[in-house]
């Protein structure tokens, strides 16, 4: 296998992680309604995945069990 040592030099950076969209730069606590949530999120969906369609990721935050896959608030029970 081999790697690109400029895209590493590159990438190999400090990231936000995407938790939530719009991600929280854009939320504005007096004006973000649902009805413009819904529209910023059905804006951004046609303009970035017209022909590869989208991926939903949906946290629930009731782990039975703690991992370290995401960075999302969590709350470890059994009690569904």
């Amino acid at each position: 296998m081999s790697f690109d040592k400029h895209l590493i030099r590159k990438y190999n950076i400090p990231g936000p992680r995407y938790t939530s969209y719009p991600t929280v730069p854009y939320w504005e606590a007096d004006s973000f309604s649902e009805d413009r949530w819904r529209a910023s999120v059905s804006e951004a969906f046609s303009a970035s995945n017209a022909k590869e369609g989208i991926s939903v990721y949906i946290h629930l935050p009731f782990c039975e069990s703690l991992c370290t896959f995401c960075g999302c608030h969590k709350h470890i029970t059994k009690r569904h």
